[in-house]
C-alpha cells in the first residue's frame, strides 16, 4: 500500500470581513454538495492516504467554506482516490506555494491546474476533468476603459494571481500585470480601482466578485482571451509511476462510467467529453 507524504505546511484560513454574512449566504445558495472526507475519517476506515494542495477561492472549482475544501474537481479528487483504495487530505495554501510543493514532493496532488508548456515537464497529468474559459471584466462605472480587442489590453493595468496560467497569455499581448497572492486580493486592488481590469471564469466571477463587497451588476464582461483551457489534477515527477498509472486508470473509468459527468451535473457546469 502506499503510504502519505506528510509536509508541515499551516493551514489557511479563508479572512472574513464585514460583508462575511452575505457572502456566505450567496455562497450557500450556489453550493449543492457539502461533502468533506475528514482525516478523522481516513483514520477510522484505516485506508492509506494522498495528500492534496490547492486554491481556496476557485469557485466552482475548488473552494473554502466555512473551513472546509469543497468544488466540482475536489470532488472529482475525492472520488477518483476513494475507488483507487486512499482517503485524500486536501489542504488550501496560496496558489504559488501549493504548485511549487506538489511540484517538489512525491505523491503529492495539486489541482485545479490548467496544462501549458511551462508547467508540461513538471507534472504528471491526470485528466482532462473540465474546460475553463476566461474573460476579461472591468467596473461598468470605468467608461474610460474601452476594450474592443486584445490588442487593446496593453493600455490598462490587469490584475491577476500569482502563477497564473493566463499571466503567459497576457504577456504576449504586452499586458501591463499586477500580481495578487490571492482572488480575494485581487479583487479588492480591482475593487479600489488599482487594477483596470481582470481575468476569470465566468461560472466564478459571482462569488469572486462578493469576495470584496461587489455585485455582478457592478461588473461588465469586455473581452474573451484566447486561453480556453482544459484542468488537470497534476502530481510531481518524482511520484511512483504505478500510482500515477493507477489513479489515470481510475480517472478512465469515471468518465466512461459517466461518474465525471455527473459530477459535473451536480455543479451545474456543462460537460463534454475531454481529449489529454
Amino acid at each position: 500500500m502506499w503510504r502519505s507524504v506528510e509536509v508541515n505546511i499551516d493551514q489557511r484560513e479563508l479572512t472574513m470581513t464585514n460583508s462575511t454574512a452575505r457572502f456566505n449566504s450567496i455562497l450557500t445558495t450556489c453550493l449543492l454538495s457539502l461533502g468533506f472526507l475528514s482525516s478523522s475519517n481516513a483514520v477510522a476506515n484505516e485506508k492509506p492516504s494522498l495528500k492534496a494542495f490547492t486554491s481556496e477561492d476557485a469557485y466552482p472549482y475548488n473552494f473554502q467554506f466555512k473551513k472546509q475544501l469543497q468544488g466540482l474537481v475536489y470532488d472529482v479528487a475525492k472520488t477518483l482516490v476513494g475507488r483507487a483504495g486512499f482517503s485524500l487530505q486536501a489542504e488550501a495554501q496560496p496558489w504559488t506555494r501549493a504548485l511549487q510543493t506538489a511540484r517538489d514532493t512525491p505523491n503529492v496532488m495539486v489541482f485545479s491546474l490548467a496544462r501549458n508548456p511551462e508547467r508540461e515537464d513538471s507534472y504528471y497529468w491526470i485528466g482532462p476533468i473540465t474546460s475553463s474559459e476566461v474573460w476579461l471584466f472591468k467596473l461598468k462605472a470605468r467608461k474610460e476603459i474601452q476594450v474592443k480587442s486584445i490588442d487593446d489590453i496593453k493600455d490598462y493595468v490587469i490584475g491577476d494571481i500569482a502563477s497564473s496560467s493566463t499571466i503567459t497569455l497576457l504577456n504576449k499581448f504586452k499586458a501591463k500585470i499586477d500580481t495578487a497572492p490571492s482572488n480575494v486580493s485581487n479583487c479588492r486592488k480591482f475593487k479600489a480601482n488599482r487594477v483596470d481590469l481582470i481575468p476569470f471564469d465566468p461560472n466564478g466571477i459571482k462569488i469572486f466578485l462578493h469576495t470584496c463587497g461587489l455585485m455582478p451588476e457592478d461588473v461588465e464582461q469586455v473581452l474573451h482571451l484566447p486561453r480556453d483551457t482544459s484542468l488537470f489534477i497534476a502530481m510531481s515527477k518524482k511520484s511512483d509511476k504505478a500510482l500515477i498509472e493507477q489513479l489515470q486508470n481510475e480517472f478512465q473509468i469515471m468518465t466512461k462510467d459517466k461518474t465525471l459527468q455527473r459530477i459535473h451535473e451536480t455543479w451545474k457546469v456543462g460537460y463534454k467529453a475531454l481529449q489529454p
